[in-house]
């Protein structure tokens, strides 16, 4: 291989590096107004991030577990205390979020057993930013929007 081919290689990885974490980068559009909900998807999003950023400098298979670990464990404590909320305030769309919830914890899981099956890859950090990151920007913006701006009207900010 050419030594212009391997730095055309090197620039179009870095470049798609680039656009997969400026894609990631949390921006006020994303708060809902409910300060404790939205300190927890800024957590979600540098989760997100540490974990591409495992992938794509290469970091060892445990090093990749343990950020995946950590992500499940977040996941899984961010949304029981949202649908806790919901529950304790009678949201009227819990059961959605719960099975949207519920799809994005299957999907991680999905990811961890690709990871460890065939090891970190720039398409594997691909898939992950096109399923993972898309779905929680379109979940914030969507549904968790909604349920913002019911606990704001119903008097809910903790």
């Amino acid at each position: 291989m050419s030594k212009n081919i391997c730095i055309f290689m090197y620039k179009e990885k870095y470049i798609l590096w680039k656009v997969i974490f400026m894609y990631l980068t949390w921006n006020c559009s994303l708060n809902i107004g409910i300060d404790s909900i939205d300190n927890q998807h800024k957590e979600l999003f540098d989760c997100l991030e540490k974990l591409l950023t495992a992938i794509e400098d290469g970091k060892s298979n445990d090093e990749v577990i343990k950020t995946l670990d950590f992500l499940e464990e977040y996941v899984i404590k961010h949304f029981n205390e949202e649908e806790k909320i919901q529950n304790k305030t009678n949201y009227p769309l819990l059961d959605i979020q719960h099975i949207q919830h519920e799809d994005f914890k299957s999907d991680l899981k999905e990811f961890r057993r690709v990871f460890e099956a065939h090891g970190g890859s720039t398409v594997l950090a691909l898939n992950i930013q096109e399923s993972l990151v898309n779905w929680l920007k379109n979940h914030i913006m969507n549904l968790d929007k909604d349920l913002g701006d019911f606990l704001i009207e119903i008097g809910y900010n903790k």
